[in-house]
């Protein structure tokens, strides 16, 4: 089961970080091989989108480390620094096994949440 887990604030900070939310589940795809951790994470977030909201940013900057969790133990598996300024949410993205990915800017609403913010940005690398 993949663990999302948002906070509000600069990754190069950590001390105002400010924990947003927490999002876990498992996407699984039919006849095609398993989705990578971000095809996945983008996959959980859709679905969580559907059901429930997250909290808007209350700032500029989002950090989002996801992780694999088994029992009560999360492995890290990618992190992704989020800028969010003029409509415009953009992220650099590391990951336990590839290179370095900064993202394009795409469009973001005033008023999408967090969980929101952070789909869009994985749905554009498969644009």
């Amino acid at each position: 089961m993949l663990a999302i887990s948002i906070y509000d604030g600069e990754c190069n900070n950590i001390s105002f970080f400010t924990h947003t939310c927490n999002i876990e589940g498992c996407v699984v795809p039919d006849n095609r091989t398993p989705f990578n951790t971000l095809e996945e994470a983008q996959k959980v977030l859709e679905m969580y989108a559907d059901k429930c909201s997250t909290p808007s940013p209350s700032g500029s900057y989002l950090t989002v480390f996801i992780g694999r969790k088994t029992g009560d133990a999360v492995a890290p598996l990618a992190r992704l620094a989020v800028t969010v300024r003029d409509g415009l949410a953009s992220a650099s993205i590391v990951s336990k096994d590839a290179p370095r990915v900064d993202t394009e800017p795409v469009a973001v609403n005033s008023d999408d949440d967090v969980a929101t913010i952070v789909r869009k940005v994985l749905t554009s690398l498969r644009e």
